[in-house]
């Protein structure tokens, strides 16, 4: 992925969970106290005030066949789970001298965690995170499987609280259905949901069906919508090319920006999950392209600085992009703030001799990401950025895949009674914590016009020297000493 500048720092590496809880403006209330009393949870490690469940439920931990709607009523593992009304006996929570909160369940089974999403007096926030994390157990194709299954088992009572479980469930599907990725629209997904909308027609429930159909078909024509648009990358032909010097450092940056909110915006929250865990270019294309662009930003500067032919033009050039820099920091664009600080500060260029003007100029960015406690430096940065901004993603990337090497995806066996099946919800939580930053920052969005002039002048940044060249050119100018023998 994108490489990091950063300065050696001999410390373990944490992931600060509880910045990401409370250090980043959403512009909403919502989750305020939540979050505070969230963050003090994850601070928890001990295992020994906690409550076991009740209740127990042998699942495999392995993903079932997928199967279509036809054949749905005849699941029968984990049955008396999904048709309860109330999952806490098959939870692990935490135990308190009064009544645990939502934030503080611990773990459960897959289908408890399910029913405990659904639950209409349950937490939005736990739902949030469940829908930001569930992917790390089960599948969309199963999920939705398994809740319309549920639907049916509890819309068919007459009592109050059964319907009221079948409206939530409603609900949470219409939220898992509106927020899929496009590399999950498979053939047997739609045909799931088409068959649930068909006979919820055939119930007479025509708003659910008609609410269900829209939000599906929507992801569809999403799908098909961000394939053929990449307009934002097109420029019209013209003969006349421009120099990095016929635009101003405000002007430069700000389509910089343009591209880089258009490509972060595109990013599906589950498209950094997956990666965390698999690194699979395919289940995150949009990911892939965002952190793509951010290399090849990267290696245009680099190459357009060491191509020049004398040193004052690689100053001149150095110093135009340090200008560039500073109005990226302004603008809270740190993605490519940091592909530039990354090229300037890369070897093949560092080791050049450059003034002390060129060299004082870049000393205080370097410091920005400093990686020492976990880079504080930088968190504190984005932190104090009034939105709209753009975080640096390979951060976000790293504290994912800490979050997803350094905890099990259960709960230790010997902790709960030899139980298998007890996903880690704990893990979950900090996921989404991290995952939610994202969320919040796609709420706020850059009023930007597309300068095609720049764009032009950018030449979608692929016109670059590989690393080996780079080195060679760097070597030409100033070429290793020799130790003597």
């Amino acid at each position: 992925m994108s490489e990091v500048p950063v300065n050696s720092c001999s410390q373990v590496y944490e992931v600060p969970i509880e910045w990401y809880l409370l250090n980043i403006d959403s512009g909403l209330a919502l989750f305020g106290q939540e979050f505070v009393d969230l963050s003090r949870f994850l601070q928890i490690t001990d295992f020994e005030h906690v409550h076991l469940p009740s209740k127990f439920v042998d699942e495999e931990c392995i993903p079932q066949k997928s199967i279509t709607y036809p054949k749905l009523l005849a699941i029968t593992s984990g049955a008396d789970v999904l048709e309860s009304l109330d999952a806490s006996e098959w939870l692990v929570l935490r135990a308190k001298d009064d009544q645990s909160k939502p934030t503080e369940l611990r773990g459960g089974p897959r289908d408890a965690l399910i029913v405990y999403a659904t639950q209409p007096a349950g937490s939005l926030l736990y739902q949030e995170a469940f829908l930001a994390t569930y992917r790390t157990f089960v599948t969309s194709q199963e999920l939705i499987q398994k809740l319309i299954k549920r639907y049916h088992s509890t819309d068919k009572a007459v009592n109050s609280s059964s319907l009221k479980s079948a409206r939530q469930t409603f609900s949470v599907l219409v939220r898992v259905v509106d927020e899929l990725c496009s590399v999950e629209l498979s053939r047997l997904l739609v045909e799931t949901v088409t068959s649930f909308v068909y006979k919820l027609i055939l119930n007479g429930q025509y708003t659910f069906a008609r609410v269900l159909r829209s939000r599906l078909m929507d992801r569809i024509e999403h799908k098909s919508g961000f394939k053929a648009n990449s307009s934002f990358f097109e420029y019209s032909p013209n003969s006349k090319t421009s120099s990095l010097f016929d635009f101003s450092s405000t002007a430069i940056a700000r389509q910089m920006t343009f591209l880089d909110s258009e490509l972060f915006q595109r990013i599906e929250p589950a498209e950094m999950l997956w990666w965390s865990r698999e690194q699979d270019e395919k289940k995150s294309p949009n990911l892939a392209a965002f952190t793509e662009h951010f290399n090849n930003v990267s290696y245009w500067v680099r190459s357009l600085v060491i191509l020049q032919a004398t040193q004052k033009e690689r100053e001149k050039y150095f110093l135009k992009f340090v200008k560039v820099m500073k109005h990226l920091r302004k603008m809270g664009n740190f993605n490519s703030y940091l592909a530039i600080l990354s090229a300037l500060d890369s070897g093949p260029i560092r080791r050049l001799d450059w003034s002390k003007t060129v060299q004082d100029h870049l000393k205080e960015h370097i410091s920005v990401m400093d990686s020492s406690h976990s880079f504080k430096n930088y968190r504190s940065l984005l932190a104090e950025t009034k939105p709209p901004c753009l975080p640096y993603i390979g951060l976000v990337l790293q504290d994912l895949t800490f979050v997803h090497v350094g905890n099990t995806d259960y709960l230790p066996e010997h902790l709960c009674q030899n139980r298998k099946n007890l996903l880690n919800f704990g893990k979950r939580w900090q996921q989404f914590a991290i995952l939610d930053s994202i969320r919040r920052f796609k709420i706020w969005t850059y009023s930007l016009q597309k300068d095609e002039k720049i764009l032009r002048m950018f030449e979608k940044f692929k016109e670059f020297l590989n690393e080996d060249d780079i080195w060679e050119r760097s070597e030409t100018i100033k070429p290793r000493m020799r130790k003597n023998k």
